[in-house]
């Protein structure tokens, strides 16, 4: 008998300046299915943007190069082929209008629940692969 490859659910970019946040989200997320790229800045975040390798894009809100910043860039590039997620400490009106208007898909309150987290991305990435096979198909 072969050994059996675990199938990859979705590919991952997070870029998160708190290194426990980041070692925690991939430590999960690996676990879980996702393949994972993790940075520590926006600035490596959006160098990685070309070619698109990622499905998902996660960001802090908050870091040198901000997470709107790393978002509207991947939705100008990308728009839809890419989902996008702020994750920030701060919880009010204001600060999800002002990810939303960046082109961010949702918006996550930090802490975030690792059961939330790795529900909300099962979601988007079985989404894209239904979109992608709906694409191949017509």
């Amino acid at each position: 008998m072969s050994p059996r490859v675990a199938q990859v659910i979705g590919r991952v970019l997070l870029a998160d300046d708190d290194a426990g946040v980041r070692a925690a989200m991939v430590a999960s997320l690996r676990r879980a299915g996702f393949e994972i790229t993790a940075v520590d800045d926006g600035a490596p975040a959006i160098a990685l943007a070309e070619p698109l390798r990622f499905e998902i894009v996660l960001v802090d809100l908050h870091m040198k190069t901000s997470g709107v910043a790393v978002i509207r860039h991947y939705k100008q590039r990308y728009g839809a082929g890419v989902y996008c997620a702020v994750l920030s400490g701060e919880d009010d009106d204001e600060t999800r209008t002002i990810c939303m208007a960046a082109g961010a898909d949702e918006v996550f309150c930090k802490p975030v629940p690792a059961s939330v987290l790795r529900r909300w991305l099962t979601e988007v990435a079985l989404s894209l692969r239904a979109r992608g096979a709906s694409e191949r198909s017509a």
